[in-house]
């Protein structure tokens, strides 16, 4: 793998920066983790990820991005904090019925396969980030604040509120083995933060997005792959 300059970001709101203020309304700091690593290294990073994005959404951008002749050494995908998630409200009304998640498991699987397989097909090395945790009970309590059947959510969990920590893993797990199964590099961040004495601390009140500390260790998290991986001065 030669060393790498031109980088281009593909994801959601955890690798767009954002957080929580105190007003409790979605932000992107005028810092990033991303200003570093430039700063530390002479790369031209281009952050395209987007708050809310699915896989799906995201392959439609990188395919009409690369139609364009989008040209980079690499692209960093990150995906699966909404494909996993669920429409809350329609389980709350009903929490007998059947409900799929944004982005059912096997198309998240193939749709990652498939951006793979597009940036090598266009000479762009594809690099997989695996998903921080999240604290299920934070975001159980804070998706059903706008008057959420609290009972009938719990009912359809089957009792446990970890259930949603446990499918989010199984969209974490399914990116490290798509990395592995496809020769890509995978730099994870999910196990520095359950290293951390308590990973709560680098979690918004929301319970899914990485908080300023958060960012931080994905930062750093990033510069120990880029020690290795991307062009020096």
């Amino acid at each position: 793998m030669g060393l790498l300059h031109k980088i281009q970001i593909y994801g959601d709101s955890i690798l767009k920066g954002i957080e929580l203020d105190y007003t409790e309304k979605y932000i992107v700091p005028k810092e990033s983790g991303w200003q570093y690593l430039e700063e530390e290294y002479p790369l031209a990073i281009v952050n395209r990820a987007k708050f809310g994005c699915t896989i799906t959404k995201g392959l439609d951008q990188l395919s009409k991005a690369l139609s364009k002749g989008l040209t980079c050494d690499a692209v960093v995908l990150e995906y699966g904090g909404n494909d996993c998630d669920y429409h809350w409200p329609d389980i709350s009304a009903n929490p007998h019925g059947e409900h799929l998640p944004n982005t059912p498991l096997p198309l998240f699987i193939s749709s990652c396969r498939e951006m793979i397989h597009l940036l090598k097909k266009n000479g762009i090395l594809p690099i997989i980030m695996s998903l921080p945790p999240i604290d299920a009970q934070r975001y159980f309590d804070w998706f059903c604040r706008p008057g959420l059947d609290k009972h009938a959510i719990l009912e359809w969990l089957g009792g446990d509120i970890q259930t949603i920590y446990r499918h989010q893993e199984m969209y974490s797990n399914a990116l490290c083995r798509t990395a592995l199964e496809n020769h890509v590099p995978l730099v994870d961040v999910r196990t520095p933060f359950l290293a951390a004495k308590n990973c709560r601390d680098l979690l918004c009140i929301d319970g899914i997005h990485p908080n300023h500390e958060g960012h931080r260790l994905i930062g750093q998290v990033f510069g120990e792959f880029a020690a290795t991986h991307f062009q020096t001065a």
